[in-house]
């Protein structure tokens, strides 16, 4: 195969990893002979399978995710706003709740290693007592949850971990 098909299969492959929601960041376990775990992310099978420089395909899935969490942010600001048309939040509320997305999603990046490490049960009691912080923020705030369409904990009612009316 050439160069020049070679690296066509390769960015193809990349592309479609991309574009299924696959970050560099997930691994993938795998049991060696001595029974100790070690990780190997998608951009390390990438690189190998095809024989790319590993550094080349991170930053091809870096800037993919920047891409999309830039597309996530634009699509959001535009539901605000139009809640903001419709006089369901204020422009003061938009700008509020954008820097609680962000603080959010920083929170969860910087917390998900260790996230991974606690139990069903630990995992179920950090999401209520975030759950109850962020409806105080909001009461605080004067924001009504239900009416953000599910930008927070998975939608109304706060369903985003499979606590539901029907799960309860």
């Amino acid at each position: 195969m050439t160069k020049l098909k070679k690296g066509l299969v390769a960015a193809a492959a990349v592309a479609v990893v991309g574009a299924a929601g696959l970050t560099a960041t997930q691994a993938v376990s795998a049991d060696t002979t001595d029974g100790a775990s070690t990780k190997t992310s998608i951009v390390d099978k990438i690189a190998t399978k095809f024989g790319l420089n590993k550094e080349d395909v991170q930053k091809v899935f870096d800037e993919d995710h920047a891409t999309h969490d830039a597309e996530r942010q634009a699509k959001q600001s535009e539901r605000l706003q139009a809640l903001v048309d419709k006089g369901v939040i204020t422009a003061d509320q938009k700008t509020k709740i954008e820097t609680k997305l962000k603080e959010l999603q920083a929170t969860r990046e910087s917390e998900k290693d260790s996230f991974k490490t606690l139990t069903k049960d630990e995992r179920r009691a950090k999401m209520d007592a975030n759950k109850a912080g962020l409806e105080k923020w909001a009461t605080d705030n004067g924001i009504d949850l239900t009416k953000l369409e599910g930008m927070f904990m998975g939608g109304a009612g706060g369903r985003g971990h499979g606590r539901g009316p029907d799960n309860q």
